[in-house]
């Protein structure tokens, strides 16, 4: 799956869907995805599937198609989702375990890094040593968000990812300094490790 913000190449959504993006922003239009709402895009790419091409990852694919179509349309901007705002999601790869990536996250110089000062967060659900999901308030932000924290999604011979995700940013701006701001604390959390 691509990183927040990269584009899908033609050749990798042709071998994808049977479909180049040319190809896709010509039979949505023709479909009137220009009007609709992103449910209903979903549909429509779902209906044009190319026959043959039923698989786990249509799903996926479904949603990776429609918001590009929106992005190359005018209808959505990067990091915009269809009902939660603006999100980003930034990863790093540590080489430490994952028992030791969730201890450094959640000792006090960890927290100290990702959620700071005049920060106020409220676990709403979670998993101890694999992820947490919160409301995150903070005087940076114009309303509170959702921050999911996640451990070890990726484990490699290199060490274990660390992700934050956040949504219901309230504006293009908001993403980029939140973007910023879990860079800087995955940097600064790789320097302790």
């Amino acid at each position: 799956m691509p990183k927040d913000g990269e584009n899908i190449s033609d050749e990798a959504v042709k071998k994808a869907t049977g479909r180049d993006w040319a190809a896709w922003l010509k039979v949505l239009d023709s479909a009137g995805a220009k009007t609709m709402n992103h449910k209903k895009i979903v549909a429509a790419v779902k209906k044009h599937w190319l026959a043959g091409h039923s698989s786990k990852s249509e799903g996926w694919y479904a949603q990776m198609v429609t918001v590009e179509y929106e992005r190359r349309r005018g209808k959505r901007k990067l990091g915009q989702t269809a009902d939660a705002g603006y999100q980003i999601g930034v990863t790093k790869t540590l080489p430490i375990s994952k028992k030791q990536a969730w201890d450094l996250l959640m000792s006090p110089a960890g927290k100290k890094l990702w959620a700071g000062r005049g920060v106020k967060t409220e676990k709403r659900t979670g998993r101890d040593g694999e992820f947490m999901r919160m409301t995150w308030e903070s005087s940076q932000l114009k309303e509170p968000s959702v921050l999911q924290l996640r451990v070890g999604d990726r484990e490699t011979s290199k060490g274990t990812c660390i992700s934050f995700h956040q949504e219901k940013l309230s504006s293009g701006a908001e993403r980029e300094k939140m973007k910023q701001h879990w860079k800087n604390a995955l940097a600064t959390l790789a320097e302790l490790t």
